[in-house]
């Protein structure tokens, strides 16, 4: 804990010393000093729902990217790079590695519909076999997106947010625990809304199976807008 403390006090002296840069208002807005909340809803595969919240404190600028300083502790850089906006953990964005930008992209240049790009995922989805066997899955698959609107309405929390980018996620993968069972198919689906003036606004992402030891899991996210 003590070693997580000063190594986030050592970044955040980077991001001051490195806070210069300016960035033009895009769909990754620069909120330097603001915090943001969204409320999540979480469905398990036996239909239990969760609600909570989750914050985030945005950093000086530093380089080409927004460091935000998420609920838990972490922070997580969010990098304008020349294919798109992709988003990196500390110790990916003070590496300084580009080999594997692509598979980080949440935004993709050019911002048009159809624009299509690939990215590394992992599966959330728990195997429960019997009453007190759980096991998480994390199958690594390939998401497929596609920017599929540039000018999206969306009503979040009574307010109409126009001109949103709409992101639909696509990805499948498959898992054979041995007898008795047999071969479990697994499909992810996600769908992203990012407004010019707020980020990213909405956030949905089911991941379904066809075996009952897994079922399937929603998880939701949406921004709450005060202003």
């Amino acid at each position: 804990m003590i070693l997580k403390i000063f190594s986030n006090i050592f970044i955040f002296s980077l991001l001051i010393i490195n806070s210069s840069c300016n960035f033009d208002k895009n769909y990754f807005p620069n909120n330097e000093g603001k915090q943001v909340f969204y409320d999540v809803f979480f469905k398990d595969k036996e239909n239990n729902k969760k609600y909570y919240r989750q914050s985030f404190f945005f950093l000086p600028t530093m380089d080409n990217a927004i460091p935000v300083l998420k609920h838990d502790g972490d922070i997580t850089f969010y990098v304008f790079g020349k294919k798109g906006i992709s988003k990196k953990s500390r110790e990916e964005f003070l590496s300084n590695k580009l080999d594997n930008e692509n598979n980080q992209l949440l935004i993709a240049y050019p911002i048009v519909k159809n624009t299509v790009w690939e990215t590394d995922d992992k599966t959330t989805l728990q195997m429960k076999l019997g009453y007190d066997r759980v096991y998480n899955t994390d199958l690594p698959l390939k998401l497929r997106n596609e920017i599929l609107e540039t000018d999206e309405s969306l009503t979040i929390n009574g307010r109409k947010i126009d001109n949103c980018i709409k992101i639909s996620g696509y990805g499948k993968t498959s898992y054979n625990p041995g007898p008795p069972l047999g071969n479990i198919n697994i499909e992810v689906f996600s769908s992203s809304w990012y407004s010019k003036d707020y980020g990213l606004v909405k956030y949905i992402r089911e991941e379904k199976s066809d075996s009952e030891t897994m079922g399937t899991i929603i998880y939701e996210k949406t921004m709450l807008i005060d202003d």
